[in-house]
Formats: C-alpha cells, sequence, structure tokens
C-alpha cells in the first residue's frame, strides 16, 4: 500500500525503481523528465530575456535623457548612471542568473538514505498582508523542495531512500526503509 502510494506521488514503477537503485534511469523516466526539464528551462529562459530587454529600457532611457534640450548636466550624468549603469546591470544580473545550465538538463540519478523530516516554512509580508509557504524536505540532511501533499506520502521520521536528478534536485522515485522510532 505504502510501495504504490510512493509510486503514484512520484510516477514510477518497480521496473523503474529497480534501475533506480541501480544507479540509472529507465527510457520512459528519460523521456518524462527530459520534457519536463525542457518545459522548465524555457520558462527560466524566457524569464531572463525578459529582465535583459528591461536592463536595454534603461539604456534606452538613458541615452534619451541626453537628447531632450532642457535637461542639465546634472540630470543627464544621473540618469546615464542610475538607467544607463545601475539599472541595466541589476536587471542583467538578474537575467543572469535564470539563464540554466547545460549540466541543469543533465539527467544524472543520485540516491539520499535518511529519515524524513519535513518543515513548512512560511514568510510573512507585512506590508500586503500576505503569506507565502514552501515545504521543504530533508532525507538525510539533504534538502528537496516540494509540494504540500507530501506529508502524505512521506512519513515524519520513517526512513526512505530516494532517487534524485542530480543537479536539479528532482526527486524521481523513493521506496520505504523503516519506521521512526
Amino acid at each position: 500500500m505504502e510501495e504504490q502510494t510512493l509510486m503514484d506521488y512520484f510516477h514510477f514503477d518497480e521496473t523503474d525503481l529497480n534501475l533506480n537503485r541501480n544507479g540509472q534511469l529507465s527510457e520512459k523516466q528519460k523521456t518524462r523528465l527530459t520534457a519536463e526539464l525542457n518545459s522548465n528551462s524555457k520558462g527560466r529562459t524566457r524569464f531572463a530575456y525578459f529582465m535583459f530587454f528591461l536592463a536595454l529600457i534603461g539604456v534606452a532611457i538613458a541615452v534619451g535623457v541626453w537628447f531632450i534640450p532642457d535637461s542639465g548636466l546634472g540630470m543627464r550624468i544621473g540618469f546615464g548612471i542610475g538607467f544607463g549603469v545601475v539599472w541595466p546591470a541589476l536587471y542583467g544580473l538578474v537575467g543572469f542568473a535564470f539563464i540554466p545550465t547545460p549540466a541543469y538538463m543533465e539527467l544524472g540519478l543520485a540516491s539520499q538514505n535518511g529519515r524524513v523530516n519535513i518543515v513548512k516554512a512560511v514568510a510573512q509580508n507585512t506590508q500586503t498582508h500576505t503569506q507565502s509557504v514552501r515545504y521543504d524536505l530533508y532525507v538525510g540532511g539533504r534538502r528537496f523542495l516540494v509540494e504540500a501533499g507530501v506529508g502524505a506520502v512521506l512519513i515524519q521520521g520513517d526512513e526512505y531512500n530516494v532517487y534524485y536528478l542530480k543537479n536539479s534536485n528532482r526527486i524521481v522515485s523513493a521506496e520505504f526503509v523503516s519506521r521512526g522510532k
């Protein structure tokens, strides 16, 4: 029963798990994970290009101020530094941070054994009076970002073997080892 719940939640079967135990992914897993990683990669790349576009807008504003006849030298220099240097640097750095590395797309498999600890992290924004909630799954000291429903699948304190992609930390399968004390 518990094994089937794990299989349904993480989308794997017994054949996949046997290959994962040997450090390999099944062809079915490779196909599914490549499609998911490609989709995530495209979204990250689009966001990076959007940040680069915003950086260019700053440069255009800085250059445009120089062509306004009534703008003084102080305004030109201020806009040149603010929109021509600082603005593009900030947005450009954010853009570069979101460009996926080639390693992100690699399908290298790793495993982690340990007791499960699920932590709910809540961030409160006092200005907008909103909360953001994140769930962290710790298995033997390794952290995975997970959805809220993982608590119904992996039991707090129980020991599991978790198989995941090395570079993206995406869990591909898991197996129950023993009950917590």
